[in-house]
């Protein structure tokens, strides 16, 4: 039972929960990534990682289909016809093939090429291809990938994106569709493949008010960001995500 569940938790783990919610869910507002970035790592302080996935996956659907709406209209719907098609092939990969790969091993992959794409890209690294559209599906199959087995989608999108220039608006917005999408193939795979548990129910329900709370402040800062700032929060993050990613395999 749910409540059950509930008891279990402690008041110190419940607020641990509410700060990790507003958190991430104001990362994801003024950046348009973050959330499980943030999510994953501390809620597992308190709870299981396996909890810890279940709470970012449900709490990410509801955070980024939203934002995905109000968002909408500044959307490129042209890069997002490549993306999506990708992320719905590297969902369903990550998930066959997941107990297959050294987490260890994936992470340290993930957390260096995050770092050195980081670097590239504030060093004024650019994507100049002439099929655009190629490299967009492959950061989306990737994104996918990610998702299905560290949780961590986000850098793969961001890196193409900011490689290419893409104007803040656009970006926050391309993202939110795509993580939205993804979250709309990966939720029922989640619960089909068994993988959610009470723990992540009752964690997603105590930290709904916290992400709106995350999400409104959030939009207030982006509001008063300038393009070069708001590229230099995407470097930081970028840096963040891989570094987790590093640390989280050096300790095992």
């Amino acid at each position: 039972m749910l409540a059950a569940a509930a008891a279990s938790l402690s008041l110190t783990a419940a607020v641990w929960i509410c700060f990790a919610f507003v958190l991430g869910s104001f990362a994801q507002a003024v950046s348009g990534f973050g959330f499980a970035l943030i999510l994953i790592p501390l809620v597992s302080l308190v709870t299981t990682t396996t909890d810890a996935v279940v709470m970012q996956t449900f709490a990410s659907s509801m955070l980024s289909m939203y934002m995905a709406w109000q968002l909408r209209k500044d959307a490129d719907r042209t890069v997002l016809r490549s993306v999506l098609p990708g992320i719905a092939v590297g969902i369903p990969i990550g998930l066959a093939i997941a107990s297959r790969i050294s987490d260890r091993a994936l992470r340290f992959g993930v957390g260096a090429a995050v770092i050195v794409a980081g670097l590239a890209i504030a060093t004024g690294f650019r994507i100049r291809t002439a099929h655009p559209s190629r490299v967009n599906a492959g950061a989306g199959f990737v994104s996918g990938f990610l998702s299905a087995t560290t949780g961590t989608n986000g850098p793969p999108l961001v890196v193409v994106m900011a490689g290419q220039d893409v104007a803040p608006a656009v970006f926050r917005a391309n993202l939110q569709v795509a993580f939205g999408m993804s979250n709309l193939v990966l939720v029922p795979l989640f619960i089909g493949a068994g993988k959610v548990t009470k723990i992540g129910l009752v964690g997603t329900l105590i930290g709904l008010l916290p992400t709106v709370l995350g999400r409104v402040l959030g939009e207030r800062v982006f509001a008063r960001l300038d393009p070069t700032r708001f590229r230099r929060i995407v470097l930081v993050m970028l840096f963040l995500a891989g570094t987790v990613a590093l640390a989280k395999a050096i300790a095992g």
